[in-house]
């Protein structure tokens, strides 16, 4: 919420829109122009979205020229719901190069997390890590950030960090964060191999925003 950019005192900010609700660009616009009000660097984070889908492509390519530091988008698969290639892999490869001759493109795990490392290795520059997803994957996130190839931990360049839970509206993760996590271990664990990975904070309870920022705080210092 753009009233809310100068309460939180952010070194970074997300902008998130959501496929099936209504696109509304005006409300991106004024996000981006709050923290750039407020000299927050942000980026842009499309969720359900597919750049092979024309319409979903138009929409995200809508809100490029708003961006700041990074367009942030979801791994995809092929219509066969297997990896990228042939057909699928081109169109894929064709929007991508469009979108990245105007912004910089980062790709986060969420389509399918058990087989991102071949995706980030033959898709991506840059790398979001989405500790959260590791964990509703059904794998332990201190292990896989630990195993990580070093090829992609020097490409990571954001972290989204939130807590792997119980079933709330048809997912797991998202809750807020506790000192105890497993996610906030692996975050550490991360830390330890690329110190300067900037980190975004993704939870739904907007009154738990300050005390899991604290946690963070604390564990970065």
């Amino acid at each position: 919420m753009p009233e809310q950019v100068h309460v939180w005192d952010l070194d970074i900010a997300q902008i998130s829109f959501y496929k099936g609700l209504e696109f509304n660009l005006e409300h991106i616009k004024v996000c981006a122009r709050a923290c750039r009000k407020e000299g927050v660097p942000y980026v842009i984070h499309p969720v359900g979205y597919r750049i092979t889908d024309p319409e979903m492509f138009n929409e995200i390519n809508s809100v490029t020229a708003l961006a700041d530091e990074a367009l942030i988008l979801h791994d995809e698969r092929a219509s066969d719901k297997g990896r990228l290639g042939g057909t699928d892999g081109k169109q894929f490869k064709k929007a991508l190069d469009a979108l990245t001759s105007r912004l910089h493109v980062s790709f986060e795990n969420a389509t399918h997390t058990k087989d991102i490392v071949w995706f980030w290795q033959h898709y991506a520059d840059s790398v979001t890590i989405d500790l959260g997803h590791v964990e509703s994957a059904g794998l332990d996130s201190v292990e896989f950030v630990k195993k990580l190839d070093q090829e992609i931990v020097d490409k990571t360049e954001y972290i989204h960090v939130h807590r792997n839970g119980d079933f709330r509206n048809g997912l797991t993760d998202h809750w807020y964060l506790t000192p105890d996590c497993r996610e906030l271990s692996a975050l550490s664990a991360f830390i330890k191999r690329k110190p300067d990975v900037s980190v975004i904070l993704e939870i739904n309870e907007i009154e738990m925003i300050e005390e899991s920022l604290m946690i963070l705080r604390k564990m970065r210092k």
